[in-house]
């Protein structure tokens, strides 16, 4: 099906807001680590002491950023804090918001693939009564202003991945490193701030799902003294495809696109652009697009090398979708925001990591965990991009591919309960997926520990789910974090 003609204002609007993008991202990539590097030691030494502390050293006490003082999150750029973990040496930026009004439980929340911590929703995370000052920002949808806020009730943890903003990278980051760091974290948090962090509630998005899972398999063992209580996952995958699959089910549209992105490299900047903008729009449902229960989605894309054109069989609605602009426009502000305009959001070294972590994550399992952060009892079906150790927590078969199923999980030391939150039109994994995942953990742990909800509006719900549909995202992670009744792996919540 050809693209439509989009409206011209429409157009202008999502070619500046990609212009700016594509600078954001590709401009002086080459000159970046020089140049970032002596910005970096400036800009830390405007941090020290107050907002820099190492493994639970506090320096000068600090207090959680009110709701009613957030207008967006890309303004708390210069308040974040550096820390350094003695154990890996890996450095990670962080900030902790909320009022705490139902106590001081801490939830953790891990950033998916390029993301950074500007750029969780705020509308996800607040609303306008107990955050006024975002409604005075374009950002702001009052379609999208819940009754909830969990800002105002619990405090909230939002950190960047090392390498990104003021932290430095050094070599490649493993989930389990990752974990490693997030507990070093979390011990800074709770000295840095007099908080509690012996009992926290883990929400991670996308390829921050795997980083959850496996802070929740590696962190009880290694650190007896604090507890994870839920976890809650945003189109998520268990991995682990014994039989070498990588994708789940990755619409082929969305595999081209990405692997052209892979083969392109900055070479041709043109196409480079294109292939970013349709990646950017294939987050949101494509116009017309129904559920994607099958094996096929209907989403197809042609790349010509030669020629370098890309073209997408499909129309996408983000010209039309409030949210989808919203959204890339936030990102391209967030982008030129101190501190991650040093590296451009996430820099494209880090990038490439991510990339690999999700294809050992597709490809390998990890049955347990040892006391020292680290993975144990892998097996790959192929060979690993980084390392066996980033592998799933369940063995998962894919025959027929729309039709997943997984056994055999490694046990989570959770006290609470495990929330899978899916897009029946995510063309980047398959909501079957999320579905394989619940059911193998009911069935081995009990239907007490594991639950399923979906998204049923009409206008349906993509991989981005928490960017197209903030309110509703934000209710299912209010309701997660309350006691309730497991439900089983078919029921879904209507918004």
């Amino acid at each position: 099906m050809a693209r439509s003609r989009m409206g011209w204002l429409g157009a202008c609007a999502l070619l500046i807001a990609l212009l700016a993008l594509a600078y954001w991202w590709r401009a002086d990539r080459a000159s970046t680590s020089a140049s970032s590097t002596s910005s970096k030691v400036v800009n830390r030494k405007q941090f020290s002491p107050a907002a820099s502390a190492s493994n639970g050293i506090q320096r000068n006490p600090r207090t959680a950023i009110p709701c009613d003082a957030l207008t967006n999150l890309r303004e708390l750029g210069s308040a974040l804090t550096l820390v350094t973990n003695k154990r890996t040496g890996d450095e990670l930026e962080y900030i902790v918001v909320g009022d705490g009004a139902d106590g001081d439980q801490v939830i953790v929340m891990f950033p998916g693939t390029g993301q950074t911590l500007a750029d969780w929703p705020l509308q996800m995370l607040t609303n306008a009564k107990y955050s006024p000052r975002m409604v005075r920002t374009p950002a702001y949808l009052a379609a999208e202003d819940g009754a909830v806020s969990l800002c105002h009730s619990y405090r909230i943890l939002l950190f960047d991945l090392p390498g990104v903003g003021k932290s430095q990278l050094h070599g490649n980051v493993t989930f389990d490193q990752t974990a490693n760091d997030v507990d070093a974290m979390l011990d800074d948090a709770a000295a840095t701030y007099s908080i509690s962090t012996k009992q926290v509630d883990l929400v991670g998005w996308s390829l921050g799902t795997a980083d959850a899972m496996k802070y929740a398999l590696l962190g009880p063992k290694a650190n007896s003294s604090r507890t994870i209580r839920n976890v809650i996952l945003i189109a998520t995958k268990p991995g682990g495809n014994t039989d070498g699959f990588l994708d789940g089910n990755q619409a082929q549209c969305v595999s081209t696109i990405l692997d052209g992105l892979k083969s392109v490299s900055g070479r041709d900047r043109r196409l480079t652009l294109q292939l970013e903008r349709y990646a950017f729009e294939l987050i949101f449902p494509y116009k017309n697009q129904q559920p994607y229960d099958g094996v096929d989605s209907g989403c197809t894309a042609t790349l010509d090398h030669d020629k370098g054109e890309v073209t997408l069989h499909v129309e996408t609605t983000c010209v039309s979708d409030a949210e989808c602009r919203r959204v890339l426009v936030e990102q391209v502000l967030n982008q030129k925001a101190w501190p991650w305009s040093l590296t451009k959001g996430v820099p494209a070294e880090l990038y490439a990591q991510q990339r690999q972590q999700n294809l050992d994550y597709s490809v390998c399992y990890c049955a347990s965990a040892t006391a020292e952060f680290h993975s144990s009892d892998c097996h790959c079906s192929r060979k690993p991009e980084m390392s066996e150790t980033n592998g799933g927590l369940c063995q998962t078969t894919s025959h027929p591919p729309n039709e997943p199923k997984s056994t055999h999980c490694a046990p989570l030391a959770m006290s609470g309960v495990m929330t899978v939150i899916n897009g029946p039109e995510d063309l980047y994994i398959q909501h079957t997926y999320g579905r394989a995942l619940v059911e193998a953990y009911q069935q081995e742990f009990g239907t007490g520990k594991a639950r399923l909800v979906a998204y049923l509006g009409a206008d349906g719900a993509g991989h981005g789910i928490l960017l197209q549909h903030p309110k509703w995202t934000q209710a299912q992670v209010w309701n997660a974090l309350a006691p309730h009744p497991a439900t089983p792996a078919k029921t879904v919540a209507a918004p």
